[in-house]
């Protein structure tokens, strides 16, 4: 976890006279802030060393236990005060019971160990007034002590090192990183008695122990300063794997500007870099830090490794880049989607095999003189695998090249043609070249062979519930990012929203889709899906979502809707469907429609699929020339 930042150019920690006995701050000419004697009014000896809790009268702050630790360690009694900053009260009566039952417990003891003179716990005081007890602390040489039986984070912690306290702390939680940046105090098991008090003693008794402490804390403070955190948190960034894909180019691809590259979001780390030496330098000249270095250091180095950093990052990009590329697409082989000018995504689901062969073919037909130019390309969506599509579309006569690329298995799988062996998906050979790239897009939080397990369970008692099998995973038609099942008995299987809630229970993340026929069910990644990877091409390859035309059927899988939003242009094929759908394999109980208009423009509806027909809604929405 990265902490948080917090600013400290208002912090003047005192120095104090290391070697007096009296352990008081250096000569100030201020007076003494008003609460110090609100505080002070409570000892009978107020030059002692002081211990300072600042916490809420909760259990789980455990300050019964630390008033335990300091009656019973009379040697601690001798040698320092104790100060219990609880928050605010009037009336304990008029205090929750938690809080109330907290703080009555907290006097009783005082009363027990007879620690009155010992042990201040004022009523009141203000925010304001905070800092100035910080210092009270330091000046007498005393301690700041959390010993909470879990500590989240530990702000207060890091609050008193910046004004020069060490710290006893738990080692239950944030402080344990604290004390690992500032190293400035002992960690304590807030269950042990014994530990506090012994801690606290160390600290109070031994002066070089305590001197290094504070210097310790006063030196590594900065790394909790919000230019620090910038700094951490943009070192962290350029660790992490780009989650956005970047423009493609090669030499036989029309060039994208520089300004049109989604990777230019990573300019931006030179902005910070600017905006934090504009911030660094507004602040006033000539102000020293008390960490044991000058400000004007300080910004200079920040600024220097800022820049650095940003320069690293953006010559990592353009070196990376050129490596995902070979990488993913081959060595001379670019799609040719970035030489479209405008693209055909053929999504119908709602046909059979025969029916969809015949479309794909009656498209081409209506648009054979763009498709002859090069001027439109077309790319096949389905819930089916790379694995069925090649077999389809060659019975069929139709040649995997004529396509730019194909959306498979429901969305999780993106791939291209291609003739190298090099290339082709094993084991079978096939003449497609998977987007890795892609795949890194859709990885988060993908179940893999867990959720496989669990999916397999899952159809293995739907089986058994019905006494035949319903549901069987379907091997040939699963891959890395889609498990995959047949559908023997659609009325065996639950509906689609019964589905997602069961993964939910069991913390699996990802997209449950039906085929239009319930046939088929896919289990995809929950980034995956036929639309996104609409998008992703966009990106990818900078195809203009406004020159894309969907082709859908009056109904689809699950994910249908998802294809009909949007900035692309939309055909539809009525009266193409061979089925009714079934409700059950929709993803909601209401339509999208009932929240999304798709009467929009740039949306055709066609009476089947006669290639005149199509021709003119490709004609009418710009797909082909008039």
């Amino acid at each position: 976890p990265i902490p948080p930042g917090m600013e400290f150019s208002h912090i003047v920690p005192h120095d104090v006279d290391l070697d007096s006995e009296e352990a008081n701050e250096v000569s100030s000419d201020s007076p003494d802030p008003p609460v110090w004697a609100d505080i002070m009014r409570f000892f009978s000896n107020p030059r002692k060393p002081m211990i300072l809790a600042l916490a809420r009268p909760d259990p789980k702050k455990n300050i019964t236990t630390l008033v335990k630790a300091f009656g019973e360690h009379h040697e601690l009694r001798n040698l320092a005060n104790l100060t219990l900053i609880m928050g605010n009260r009037d009336v304990i009566d008029e205090m929750s019971s938690t809080n109330g039952a907290v703080l009555t417990s907290v006097l009783k003891l005082i009363d027990k160990y007879d620690l009155y003179g010992q042990v201040a716990y004022p009523k009141h005081h203000k925010q304001s007034e905070v800092p100035d007890i910080y210092r009270l602390a330091a000046r007498t040489k005393g301690v700041f002590i959390n010993c909470a039986y879990i500590e989240p984070f530990g702000l207060t912690l890091i609050e008193a090192a910046a004004y020069g306290l060490p710290m006893v702390a738990t080692q239950n939680g944030g402080p344990v990183d604290i004390h690992r940046v500032l190293d400035n105090g002992i960690l304590v098991d807030p269950h042990n008695q014994n530990d506090i008090a012994e801690a606290l003693y160390r600290l109070v008794s031994d002066k070089q122990l305590w001197a290094q402490c504070r210097k310790n804390g006063l030196e590594n403070i900065h790394r909790f300063s919000w230019p620090e955190h910038c700094k951490n948190y943009l070192s962290r960034v350029g660790t992490l794997k780009s989650r956005h894909p970047r423009w493609q180019r090669s030499d036989d691809a029309t060039e994208v500007s520089e300004t049109d590259s989604p990777g230019d979001s990573l300019r931006d780390i030179h902005d910070i870099s600017l905006n934090l030496k504009i911030s660094l330098d507004s602040e006033k000249s000539g102000n020293m830090s008390k960490y044991g270095r000058s400000s004007t250091n300080e910004r200079r180095n920040i600024e220097d490794a800022v820049l650095k950093f940003s320069e690293a990052v953006s010559a990592g990009t353009k070196d990376e880049s050129g490596e995902n590329a070979e990488a993913t697409t081959g060595s001379n082989k670019w799609p040719s989607l970035r030489r479209r000018k405008h693209i055909v995504v053929i999504a119908v689901d709602s046909v059979q095999d025969a029916d969809l062969v015949q479309i794909i073919k009656n498209i081409f037909q209506a648009s054979s003189k763009e498709k002859s130019s090069g001027a439109l390309g077309f790319v096949l969506s389905t819930s089916r695998a790379a694995s069925e599509i090649h077999p389809l579309l060659t019975s069929g006569g139709i040649e995997i090249a004529d396509f730019d690329a194909f959306i498979c298995s429901s969305g999780s799988d993106l791939c291209y043609p291609s003739s190298n062996s090099e290339d082709m998906l094993s084991p079978a050979e096939l003449p497609f070249m998977i987007d890795l790239d892609y795949h890194s897009q859709i990885q988060y939080r993908w179940g893999g062979e867990g959720l496989r397990k669990t999916l397999i369970r899952w159809a293995a008692e739907k089986n058994s519930e019905r006494g035949q099998e319903a549901v069987t995973e379907d091997d040939e038609c699963s891959s890395t990012y889609c498990i995959s099942f047949k559908v023997k008995n659609t009325e065996a299987v639950p509906p689609v929203k019964d589905l997602r809630k069961t993964m939910r229970i069991q913390a699996l993340r990802c997209h449950v889709l039906y085929s239009h026929d319930g046939s088929k069910l896919n289990f995809i990644p929950v980034l995956a899906s036929r639309s996104q990877a609409i998008k992703y091409m966009y990106i990818r390859w900078g195809v203009e979502l406004s020159k894309m035309t969907v082709v859908v059927g009056e109904s689809g899988d699950t994910d249908y809707e998802g294809l009909r939003g949007g900035m692309q242009k939309t055909i539809i094929l009525k009266g193409s469907s061979n089925s009714v759908p079934n409700q059950r394999h929709a993803a909601r109980s209401y339509t999208r429609e009932d929240v999304v208009s798709f009467d929009k423009p740039g949306t055709a509806s066609v009476e089947g699929y006669a290639p005149n027909n199509l021709k003119s809604a490709l004609q009418q929405l710009g797909a082909r020339e008039g």
